[in-house]
C-alpha cells in the first residue's frame, strides 16, 4: 500500500495551525501518515524529505519500520517540506515536531504524545488495577511527595504526566517544569528548563512555587538543589510529582539518601514511589504458544515445560510480532512502618522486603506479564536483571 497524496477527512483537531477547513492534498497526507501511526501505535514519525522523493519510518515497539512508500516523489516530499506543522493533533494526542536540515534530505520528527485523562491513562500504559487503587489517595487528597524512578527511555516522563492529568478536576492550578520541550499539556502551566538560557530545573521550580500550584511535576531530580526545592514544596502542602533516574522503587529512595536529603524530611513528605521499565507487547493476532526454554524457565522461576509465548508475524504487526510497548511498574506506598525505616536510616533490603511483602516488584510484575502473554520470557528476563 502507498500513501498517496490525496485529500483525507480529518477530525478538526487533526489539522495543521492555519490551515483551511478540506485543506486538500498536503494536510491530507499528513493525516494519513499520522492515522497509520496512531493504528500502528507508532511513538514518532520520521520524515527524510529529499530533493527527489520523502521517506515515511515509524517507531513500533521501540523499532524504526517502514510500513509503506510514499507515491508523488518530489512534489510529496515539497508539500511536507512547505507544510506548517505547529499545533497538531490526532485522536486527542498532541504531536510535537523537531526539524534537521541536513545536505542530503530535511529530517522532520513528529512525536506522539499519549493520551493521558483518567484512570484509564494509567491503565493504557500497562498500570494495573491494584497499583492504581493503592494511588487512588494522592487524586483525593494531593499533597506530599511522589517519585517516578526508571532509567532513560523507560516511559516515566509520560507517567508523570499522566498521573498529573489525572489529577486535573477542573479546580485545581496544575504547573510543570521539564527539561526537554514535550508535547504541551492541556490546562498545565509549563516552564522549559534549559541551562544555556539560565534556567535550571530548580530555577524553574522556584519560579512556578509563586504561581499558587496545587500540584507540580519535575520532569527531573538529578542534583540536591533540585531535591531539596521538590521537598520545600511537597513540605507546604503541595503534591509533588518527580522523576529520578533511579533504577527501582528502594534506589529511589537511595539516591534521595545520596543527595544528602534528611530523612525525617523525606520520611515525613514521602506518599509514594513508583518505578517501571518498558517492555515489547505481544501481537495478540499472531503470537505462538510455546515450551519456557530451561534457561529461561529457570531464571524466571518457572516450571519446566510452562506454556509462555512467542513473536511470529502477520499483517495487523506488520510482521514484527509485535504490537507496540507496554510499562511494567513495582509501586511503594508509604505507611507508618516505611516511614519509620527511611527516618532510621533503614538498610535497603529490609525496606524491601517491607514495601514488596504483598505487591509485585519490577521482577515478579515482569514474570506475570510473560506467563500471561502479554510479552515474552525473554523481555521479562531483560526487566528482572535489570
Amino acid at each position: 500500500m502507498e500513501l498517496e497524496t490525496q485529500a483525507l477527512v480529518l477530525e478538526p483537531e487533526a489539522r495543521p495551525a492555519g490551515a483551511r477547513p478540506g485543506g486538500g492534498a498536503v494536510s491530507g497526507l499528513v493525516g494519513t501518515i499520522l492515522a497509520e501511526a496512531v493504528a500502528r501505535e507508532a511513538t514518532h514519525v520520521h520524515l527524510e524529505l529529499g530533493a527527489e522523493a520523502a521517506r515515511v519510518r515509524m517507531r513500533v515497539a521501540g523499532r524504526l519500520t517502514e510500513p509503506m512508500p510514499v507515491a508523488g516523489g518530489a512534489e510529496a516530499a515539497d508539500a511536507l517540506r512547505r507544510l506548517d506543522l505547529g499545533g497538531l493533533r490526532v485522536a486527542g494526542r498532541e504531536v510535537s515536531v523537531a526539524t534537521l536540515a541536513t545536505p542530503e534530505a530535511d529530517r522532520i520528527v513528529l512525536h506522539l504524545g499519549a493520551l493521558a485523562q483518567g484512570n484509564g491513562a494509567l491503565e493504557a500504559l500497562g498500570m494495573r488495577a491494584p497499583l492504581i487503587q493503592s494511588l487512588e489517595p494522592l487524586f483525593e487528597r494531593p499533597e506530599g511527595l511522589v517519585l517516578v524512578a526508571g532509567p532513560p527511555k523507560s516511559g516515566k516522563r509520560t507517567t508523570l504526566r499522566a498521573l498529573l492529568h489525572r489529577l486535573d478536576n477542573g479546580a485545581r492550578n496544575l504547573l510543570a517544569v521539564e527539561d526537554f520541550d514535550g508535547p504541551p499539556m492541556p490546562g498545565v502551566g509549563r516552564v522549559i528548563a534549559d541551562p544555556a538560557r539560565g534556567c535550571r530545573v530548580a530555577e524553574g521550580l522556584h519560579a512556578l512555587l509563586r504561581q499558587d500550584p496545587d500540584a507540580v511535576l519535575v520532569s527531573r531530580v538529578a542534583d540536591r538543589e533540585t531535591a531539596a526545592a521538590a521537598l520545600q514544596a511537597a513540605q507546604s502542602g503541595r503534591l509533588v510529582l518527580a522523576g529520578v533516574p533511579a533504577p527501582n522503587a528502594v534506589g529511589a529512595i537511595r539516591l534521595m539518601r545520596e543527595l544528602r536529603i534528611e530523612p525525617f524530611l523525606l520520611a515525613s513528605t514521602l506518599r509514594a514511589v513508583i518505578a517501571q521499565r518498558l517492555v515489547k507487547r505481544l501481537c495478540r493476532e499472531c503470537r505462538q504458544p510455546v515450551q519456557a526454554q530451561g534457561s529461561v524457565s529457570s531464571l524466571l522461576g518457572f516450571d519446566p515445560g510452562v506454556v509462555v509465548y512467542a513473536p511470529a508475524g502477520c499483517d495487523a504487526c506488520g510482521g514484527t510480532g509485535y504490537d507496540g510497548m507496554t510499562g511494567v511498574f513495582e509501586g511503594i506506598v508509604a505507611d507508618s512502618a516505611l516511614r519509620r525505616l527511611i527516618n532510621d536510616g533503614g538498610d535497603e533490603a529490609i525496606i524491601a522486603r517491607h514495601a514488596f511483602l504483598n505487591a509485585p516488584n519490577l521482577g515478579s510484575a515482569a514474570r506475570a506479564l510473560a506467563r500471561e502473554g502479554v510479552t515474552t520470557p525473554e523481555e521479562a528476563v531483560r526487566v528482572s536483571r535489570g
